[in-house]
């Protein structure tokens, strides 16, 4: 393994620490503070809230860091919210956001779901790209724990629709 390469893989109980760190360090970087309370209670219990659930949690290192991660929590048989995506900010501008958000939709897809739905902050202007880049529809905008969101959507197909050009 090269101290580039990168590395998916599904979360692992020893890998909470690191979660939790990439979490606030990511989402301080944007501007986005978590609020005090039961906020990230799914980070605390990923087993039960992500994978246990039918959904999964994915973990990317590059050598020995920890870069990148993003969470698949189920809310029906054929919709699964996208949770928890979040690279380092030393690691961002790399293309490891393309690469982990593609590694958990072709999750979803092996799990069997439709469609993925997801949130992000309207700061997060990096984020909105990545997701319209990639396919994903705004559906509407709200408040979501005191921060201004847009809701995003996207249908899944099959693993083709992965590899086609704009996707």
């Amino acid at each position: 393994m090269s101290k580039d390469e990168v590395i998916f893989r599904r979360f692992a109980p020893a890998d909470t620490d690191n979660v939790w760190h990439l979490h606030t360090t990511a989402s301080q970087d944007v501007g986005v503070c978590s609020p005090e309370g039961t906020w990230g209670d799914d980070l605390r219990n990923i087993g039960e809230v992500y994978i246990k659930s039918g959904g999964d949690f994915m973990v990317a290192h590059i050598g020995s860091d920890f870069a990148a991660m993003g969470g698949l929590k189920p809310l029906d048989n054929d919709v699964v919210e996208l949770k928890r995506m979040r690279v380092h900010p030393s690691f961002q501008r790399r293309g490891l956001g393309r690469r982990i958000l593609r590694e958990l939709e072709s999750r979803a897809v092996a799990l069997e779901f439709k469609q993925i739905v997801l949130d992000t902050t309207t700061i997060q202007v990096g984020a909105q790209r990545l997701y319209e880049s990639t396919g994903y529809v705004r559906r509407r905008e709200g408040i979501l724990d005191g921060y201004a969101v847009i809701f995003y959507e996207k249908r899944l197909t099959g693993r083709d629709e992965f590899s086609m050009p704009g996707k």
